[in-house]
């Protein structure tokens, strides 16, 4: 089984250059899996002299991107096994990267807004490129295509309910090419049956899904139902790379009270990467604030510690798919920008510290699609693999 992940924001990446082969002439960039590493697909950046822009790396993904400066960088995709030196040869070519990640939101047209219901006839979508969300919005509104922005890449999918819920769901998917402009287009009802290219594969209820935000307080965990505003902004959809970013003004934990923060949250896929990493930045340290993976009855808990890393993880027949499929679940922290972990009513909490700024990622794994013979094995396998690429990561030398 091939494991496929892939981390951008904290690889220790310690030198940059191009040699040649001397054989052939070809420029080549040397990659580095420390022997403490993990055998999954990273991402990592290549800085490159301007006469190398617009080539690639032969042997693996990999696409130039800009800054808002301007500047291009090479961006690859690379699995290694640990310890592995290995050098990727640049090539020039003129080939398409074929589109394997993807982000989007699209908003119901022809029809108007009966209280808080949306009414139209039949279903016509628009993708739009920001949103901000209109005060009548909340669940079941039927105005936002599957209730609100979807991302996906070849391994897997998500979507986030874009209202007063702000809970993270999953798209099984079962196969690689990109799927969700044309999921939600017929209604609220087919995407959580399974199709030929997956389904909707979590029952989140009451919780706050895969790897949501939320605020501790005396009843439980509050979700959005107090803020003053929610926008949605498309930052990044390449075709190896997808990111956008949900913002949301005075959250609150009741309507008047005066705890009120305004809060960035920036969701990035990558190509062959399951996980998401999700980077929050708040008005104001908060000590309150909690990220949740829910606690269906009878799951196996997965939890360890590793180097400057942590995961808590579910595993089980909690996919809602078909009868007793299977579905793995993660949610990966930094140790040091949490309090603490503990079991609530609904999910298994990670509480962060108050900061301005912390980061996670979430992972789902569904083994139906590999064909696992042993996906219990596998997936622990994969879990452990992640946590020691995040503490080391591939190096380019």
């Amino acid at each position: 089984m091939r494991f496929i992940m892939g981390l951008a924001l904290i690889l220790p990446i310690i030198l940059t250059a191009c040699s040649k082969d001397k054989n052939s002439n070809i420029p080549s960039v040397m990659v580095k899996n420390p022997a403490e590493g993990g055998g999954v697909t990273q991402e990592v950046s290549i800085p490159l002299e301007e006469k190398y822009r617009g080539w690639l790396l032969k042997e693996v993904a990999s696409e130039w991107r800009e800054n808002a400066n301007g500047e291009a960088t090479l961006y690859a995709y690379i699995e290694m096994n640990p310890g592995e030196e290995k050098a990727f040869s640049l090539v020039q070519t003129k080939e398409a990267v074929t589109d394997s990640a993807h982000a989007e939101l699209s908003v119901r047209s022809g029809g108007q807004w009966e209280g808080a219901v949306y009414t139209a006839d039949g279903f016509a979508f628009q993708p739009v490129e920001s949103f901000t969300a209109p005060s009548q919005l909340t669940d079941h509104s039927y105005f936002l295509k599957y209730e609100g922005p979807g991302w996906e890449n070849d391994q897997i999918g998500y979507r986030l309910y874009l209202d007063w819920r702000n809970a993270i769901d999953v798209f099984a998917k079962t196969k690689d090419e990109v799927v969700l402009p044309h999921v939600g287009n017929d209604g609220y009802d087919a995407y959580h049956k399974l199709a030929d290219w997956g389904g909707d594969a979590l029952k989140v209820g009451k919780s706050l899904g895969l790897g949501a935000l939320g605020r501790k307080v005396e009843q439980g965990v509050m979700h959005f139902q107090h803020v003053d505003d929610t926008h949605w902004v498309l930052t990044e959809n390449t075709h190896l790379t997808a990111a956008f970013d949900v913002s949301y003004s005075n959250w609150r934990t009741r309507e008047d009270s005066e705890d009120g923060v305004d809060v960035v949250t920036r969701y990035k896929i990558n190509t062959g990467d399951a996980s998401t990493r999700i980077t929050v930045n708040t008005s104001s340290p908060t000590s309150n604030i909690v990220t949740g993976l829910v606690a269906h009855d009878g799951m196996t808990k997965i939890a360890f510690e590793e180097g400057e890393w942590g995961v808590i993880a579910t595993w089980g027949e909690q996919s809602v798919l078909s009868d007793n499929d299977l579905l793995g679940l993660a949610v990966f922290y930094q140790l040091h920008e949490v309090s603490g972990v503990a079991k609530g009513e609904f999910d298994h909490l990670i509480t962060f510290k108050p900061t301005t700024t912390f980061e996670y990622e979430i992972m789902a794994y569904w083994p139906a699609r590999e064909g696992d013979e042993n996906p219990k094995a596998s997936f622990e396998t994969l879990l452990r693999q992640k946590v020691r690429a995040l503490n080391h990561g591939l190096q380019v030398m």
